[in-house]
């Protein structure tokens, strides 16, 4: 369930937890539980003028104002324990302007990195070429983050990690004025001390791909 009350700011509560969201935008940024969403280069993150809760799903709209791009996101709780949380993050991005390369990077800091390419059932690799891992896990003592990305997203996401930061950077192709092109990786956050499996996130990857692309 959401809670809501400054526009931008939630806290979404599961199994007797709770988990806070900072999504105003512009120089709030976006940040969850060890995870930010930020803008690269000139860029800067538009801010938040609408929000609201239909069923499962935080929506926050972003319009671009006098910015380089326009912002949409979902959240979208998958699964939920105690310390726990897979959380899909639809993020949807549209100009007006005629010549621009708007980006998203994910991050999260961290003290070591893994990645992690599933196989497929005749043991090749299940995304050959991609741009980036499907699986990506960045490691801190007390918490981890997981950032698990479908074959509609991984060709089109690029690496731009370092020792101590995992970023991976949604939309980096030119985007022609008024297309909207959307991205929808899953987050697993876990601050139990105890780093989730390769194979626990391969499990959770083979549902993400096996799910439905949103509609909206």
């Amino acid at each position: 369930m959401w809670t809501t009350n400054e526009l931008g700011l939630a806290q979404l509560h599961c199994d007797g937890q709770s988990w806070d969201f900072d999504a105003r935008g512009g120089d709030s940024g976006i940040s969850f539980t060890g995870v930010a969403l930020a803008s690269v280069g000139d860029d800067r993150l538009p801010v938040a003028a609408e929000q609201f809760v239909r069923g499962d799903q935080w929506h926050i709209n972003y319009p671009q104002g006098d910015g380089s791009f326009a912002l949409r996101l979902v959240f979208n709780p998958i699964h939920s324990s105690a310390n726990r949380l897979v959380i899909e993050v639809c993020t949807s991005i549209q100009t007006d302007l005629l010549d621009t390369h708007p980006k998203i990077d994910v991050e999260a800091t961290c003290d070591d990195i893994d990645s992690f390419v599933p196989m497929d059932e005749w043991g090749h690799n299940e995304v050959a070429g991609a741009g980036c891992a499907p699986i990506s896990l960045a490691k801190s003592k007390h918490n981890s983050v997981s950032v698990l990305l479908g074959s509609h997203d991984s060709p089109f996401t690029t690496n731009h990690s370092t020792d101590a930061m995992l970023r991976l950077r949604l939309f980096g192709d030119f985007l022609e004025k008024g297309v909207i092109r959307r991205a929808r990786p899953w987050i697993v956050i876990d601050r139990s001390g105890t780093l989730p499996t390769e194979a626990e996130l391969t499990t959770c990857w083979s549902e993400l791909v096996a799910s439905p692309i949103p509609l909206t």
